[in-house]
């Protein structure tokens, strides 16, 4: 006899298995560890009030990275007129480094860049997102990801050397 999952225990285990994602995605649009663990804490709690909302289970993780997307917006709209005097932590690549000092320079270059372009550049590299699903996420058209896409990556060409990076 097979034990029936709790939507409670559903929703912790979905969670545990796209936190990665949504740590990378809430650290690249706010750029400050103890930021995107706040707004990661915030987005858990706004899905889990919000469970019910989500129709599709197979969607749970372009969901949940709506959701930290939105709070991480919400968060530096809030924060605005707040001068942040603590300098930025070196981000620590959790994959095995292949050329830390590489993957140092391109990420020192994608916190360089402005919204939105840092987090379509974020989710379609890193997280291996699609156009379509990015526009799903940031509740944009494809259109406008492509768009933000071809944008930041010329943003990154210029400080990168183009050829080093994008063959």
């Amino acid at each position: 006899m097979k034990k029936k999952v709790t939507e409670k225990e559903y929703f912790c285990e979905c969670v545990r298995q796209n936190e990665g994602s949504m740590y990378t995605l809430a650290i690249g649009i706010l750029k400050n560890e103890a930021d995107a663990a706040d707004v990661m804490q915030d987005a858990i709690l706004k899905a889990y009030c919000n469970l019910d909302q989500l129709k599709d289970r197979n969607k749970f993780r372009p969901w949940i990275l709506s959701i930290v997307h939105n709070t991480a917006i919400e968060y530096i709209r809030k924060r605005k007129n707040i001068v942040d005097l603590e300098e930025q932590e070196q981000l620590a690549s959790p994959e095995p480094a292949v050329d830390t000092a590489t993957k140092l320079t391109v990420r020192e270059a994608i916190q360089k860049l402005k919204l939105p372009y840092r987090t379509v550049i974020i989710l379609f590299y890193y997280e291996d997102y699609s156009v379509r699903q990015i526009a799903e996420v940031m509740n944009a058209s494809v259109i406008a990801i492509k768009q933000h896409l071809s944008r930041g990556r010329k943003m990154l060409a210029q400080p990168l050397h183009k050829e080093d990076f994008f063959q």
